[in-house]
């Protein structure tokens, strides 16, 4: 049996199959460790990918070799637009995954992937050796040896899950917990905390009163997670939406004495963006009609998802608070809510390449970083398994930072900011949210694919050529003029209540919200190119001013980035600076001005300082 690998990944989930697959696809001899070979891809909570912010890790990972987008695309029950009426920025895709199908094709794809090795056991021990890990060692006795090891471990170390007053071990519900890793990972040093996350009952869709409900259908012809897809349509399953009423709060309320976050039995805490329906109450006890979508699990089980009750409860409260939703009356519960409690090492212990500042070549990613949801690890297990590749080549990590793309704020916030609950990726939390846009991450991170060497040549030059072709469009428009009267019977025609007073650039004109890059047809050629090249001419003519304004601000960010710090400097000796930031900046030993300048407690007092001792 062999032994002996370049990378070893520990943990089957979103996190663990994008490092692993990330890893393998850069020619390193890669194997991927999970307790249950069936469960590898499983999705735990919401069979969802995208929203918010969360669209945006996705098609990032997209445009540099990820899996997540294309899969999904692939096996979904439904593609919704959201944010439509929004600007740019805020325009994304949600997708409601087929989870049984998400889970066992890409299981396939991971068997079928060249240098990639599955193991089905458990690891309990990392193997160090003078700061530098050498391997792991399994339940059932074996070492395994590595040059780089990769933990993505979810919610399985020491995971506890709690339904009432009932607890017990295991990962996720039916699943084993990983009981002895993170007692290895602190006698070698690693800080190691506990949070918690929970997830809703699931129900019989045979039991369900629809008519009760409004019915929500998704896009036949939607914004792709992958900009490589090629599909004529898309399924459109529906979802439902129904809402609590005021006697489900009220019979809540009076089940509150039962919750174990009331009883004291859930002392951690949960991601604040996914509220237990409890904390809902307690929160906002006036409240009543608080959302509640239903999403089918999957096109081959009945199984639905209720989207907005999460709960651990105990079952007769689940089923009380049940019987009060409008369609929901007689609805059976096939799977009871819990929430789960685990372990998880704060990421502020680890390098921008997701390295551990402690032990060489070990790298954490996902949920043991504090972080909640399927994007969110799935982004980390990728950015590590290529840095892991990389420091194997003795080349520099890949790092994005948070004016390049989604991924850099979420890697550079849980670093850096400390937050009191799992972390989850927003659009409020990036400061250059028009640059960051779902729909241009093919321009953004073009030379970080081509860095990465993950995308094919073909794909690469596709990339090159859409690139190509937005830039040249844009300059032709902008030099085109076109006579008033033209201008004038086209923004008629179009319904727009603007009129121009003499003739003008044809860019101009597109800046004109009725008018798009398709109307322009009637007053000048232009080209038949895919709708995502279309879309972006458009989007940059008509966001011109507020693009170069924030690039103006980027500049600014990307100078203080490139003032870098010593790896060994000593933060004692620059006098003035508050103990407070002196504590965070000899915890997180920042490379750069710019990353300094970032962590909790320091002050613009104190980079002055800082810069001024540096210089």
């Amino acid at each position: 049996m062999k032994k002996n690998y370049d990378v070893i990944v520990v943990g089957g989930g979103h996190a663990g199959i994008e490092a692993a697959f990330a890893s393998a696809r850069l020619g390193k001899d890669t194997a991927i460790f999970t307790l249950y070979l069936d469960t590898v891809a499983m999705m735990s909570c919401n069979p969802s990918i995208g929203g918010p912010g969360k669209s945006n890790l996705v098609a990032e990972m997209d445009i540099l070799g990820g899996e997540m987008g294309r899969h999904t695309d692939e096996f979904n029950l439904q593609l919704k637009h959201l944010n439509e009426s929004k600007g740019p920025a805020a325009r994304i895709t949600r997708g409601q995954a087929d989870k049984y199908l998400y889970r066992t094709e890409m299981r396939k794809k991971l068997e079928h992937t060249e240098n990639l090795h599955m193991i089905q056991d458990c690891v309990e021990q990392i193997i160090v050796d003078e700061g530098e890990i050498k391997g792991i060692r399994t339940r059932l006795g074996i070492s395994y040896f590595a040059k780089a090891v990769i933990l993505c471990t979810g919610t399985f170390l020491k995971g506890k899950i709690v339904i009432g007053d009932v607890t017990y071990s295991a990962g996720r519900q039916g699943e084993q917990s990983a009981e002895k890793l993170s007692d290895s990972l602190r006698e070698h040093g690693i800080h190691i905390e506990r949070y918690q996350t929970a997830t809703p009952p699931r129900i019989d869709k045979r039991t369900i009163d629809f008519s009760k409900m409004e019915e929500l259908k998704g896009e036949e012809q939607p914004r792709y997670f992958s900009i490589f897809t090629n599909k004529e349509r898309n399924n459109v399953v529906p979802t439902w939406l129904t809402h609590t009423t005021e006697k489900t709060i009220e019979v809540a309320k009076e089940m509150l004495k039962y919750s174990p976050i009331v009883s004291g039995i859930i002392e951690t805490h949960g991601p604040r963006h996914c509220p237990s329906l409890d904390r809902k109450v307690l929160n906002f006890p006036d409240k009543t009609n608080h959302q509640i979508f239903l999403e089918l699990e999957s096109a081959d089980s009945e199984e639905i998802y209720v989207n907005g009750l999460t709960t651990a409860m105990p079952p007769f409260a689940q089923e009380a608070m049940m019987r009060t939703i409008a369609g929901l009356e007689n609805a059976k519960i096939m799977r009871y809510g819990y929430a789960v409690e685990y372990n998880y090492a704060p990421a502020s212990q680890l390098y921008p390449s997701l390295e551990s500042k402690k032990i060489a070549g070990l790298y954490f990613a996902g949920q043991i970083n504090g972080t909640s949801g399927y994007e969110e690890a799935a982004c980390q297990g990728f950015m590590a398994g290529i840095n892991a590749a990389r420091k194997l080549d003795k080349k520099e990590p890949v790092i994005i930072d948070r004016s390049e793309g989604y991924i850099g704020v979420l890697i550079d916030d849980i670093i850096h900011k400390k937050t009191p609950e799992p972390y989850r990726v927003l659009p409020s939390r990036s400061e250059y949210r028009l640059t960051l846009r779902f729909d241009n991450a093919f321009m953004r991170l073009y030379e970080k694919a081509k860095e990465i060497g993950i995308l094919s040549q073909e794909k690469l030059d596709c990339l090159k050529n859409a690139i190509d072709i937005v830039n040249s469009e844009i300059a032709r428009l902008r030099e085109i003029s076109v006579p008033m009267v033209k201008a004038n019977e086209l923004l008629e025609k179009l319904g727009s209540n603007q009129k121009f007073a003499k003739g003008i650039k044809i860019g101009e004109l597109l800046k004109v919200k009725e008018v798009t890059y398709d109307s322009l047809k009637d007053i000048t050629e232009i080209g038949d190119y895919p709708e995502f090249i279309k879309n972006q001419i458009e989007t940059i003519i008509k966001y011109d001013v507020f693009i170069q304004r924030e690039n103006e601000q980027i500049e600014k960010f990307k100078r203080l980035e490139e003032m870098k710090i010593p790896k060994d400097f000593d933060f004692s000796k620059v006098k003035g600076i508050s103990n407070i930031a002196r504590s965070g900046l000899e915890e997180i030993r920042p490379l750069s001005i710019g990353e300094a300048s970032r962590i909790s407690g320091v002050t613009g007092n104190d980079i002055a300082l800082l810069i001024g001792y540096l210089k």
